[in-house]
């Protein structure tokens, strides 16, 4: 198990960043084969803030540009889809029909990119994450949407798009600025304004936390379980060895709800963006 050493020094290495070639106690395979010249690299990378989540979120990118890529050079070549193509078309027009139309109706199909991005690129971070081999970058797990910083990135972003679009829907900042607020009497403005301006504040915030929470919970869980697996093997693994097979049995369990929840979360985040989009150039709504 990859996850073990992180899980008996502290469960919240799976998921805090660490430089991209950290090197633990025990890995020795990693000082060998590449020397101190990469560790001190590292080193100095994450002193500007690169760390293996932003490799992890940079890999994300590139996957994710991949992936489109793929679809499209598949789609051109010919009419009838592979596996590939029917699993990509089945998960976009699932997206299409079941959020930004129900909201947006068809004229929202212009801002498909903006919902095929957001869950695909999301979904591939959460995804890496699972893979265990990553686990030998940056000693510990690679979920970069278990940053806070990553998430509250993709909230921010979200965030200026969906006003962007909404004050280039609506024609100006002036129209767009008027319509954030309802209208009601005058004498109510005073009340409505301050909680509207939160609201607006607090919907990226809501973004980012959610995203991060369960990406956090998720991947802790599994390190402080396999933890006592740990604790198993090194007081004899025969005494405690119902102990570390049940560890064992929930990980496994775990690790296929948390494959789930990678979905889930890619999708929650998808759907309240295009709310908040729809909330920007359909004001009437």
């Amino acid at each position: 198990m990859l996850l073990l050493p992180v899980a008996a020094v502290d469960p919240m290495g799976h998921v805090k960043d660490e430089p991209i070639a950290a090197f633990g106690q025990g890995d020795y395979a990693w000082q060998v084969s590449f020397g101190e010249s990469l560790h001190d690299l590292s080193q100095t990378l994450m002193h500007y803030g690169i760390g293996k989540h932003i490799f992890m979120f940079a890999l994300s990118g590139l996957l994710t540009l991949l992936l489109f890529w793929v679809y499209s050079r598949q789609a051109t070549k010919s009419l009838v889809p592979g596996r590939f193509g029917n699993l990509m078309e089945s998960l976009m027009l699932f997206l299409r029909d079941q959020i930004s139309r129900p909201f947006m109706g068809e004229a929202g199909d212009r801002y498909l990119p903006f919902v095929w991005g957001f869950f695909f690129f999301i979904l591939i971070n959460n995804l890496l994450g699972l893979i265990p081999l990553f686990d030998y970058i940056g000693h510990g797990g690679n979920t970069a949407t278990a940053n806070i910083g990553v998430t509250a990135a993709l909230a921010a972003w979200s965030f200026l798009l969906y006003h962007t679009l909404g004050i280039r829907e609506q024609g100006g900042f002036g129209v767009y600025f008027k319509n954030l607020f309802p209208h009601v009497p005058v004498f109510v403005m005073p009340v409505i304004i301050p909680i509207e301006i939160i609201a607006h504040i607090v919907r990226p915030c809501a973004l980012a936390i959610r995203l991060c929470a369960n990406m956090v919970a998720g991947h802790t869980l599994m390190a402080v379980i396999l933890g006592f697996t740990t604790q198993a093997v090194a007081l004899g693994f025969i005494g405690w060895a119902p102990i570390s097979l049940v560890s064992c049995l929930t990980v496994i369990v775990l690790t296929f709800l948390e494959l789930l929840i990678a979905f889930i979360q890619a999708f929650v985040f998808t759907f309240l963006s295009t709310v908040f989009l729809s909330m920007a150039v359909h004001p009437e709504h």
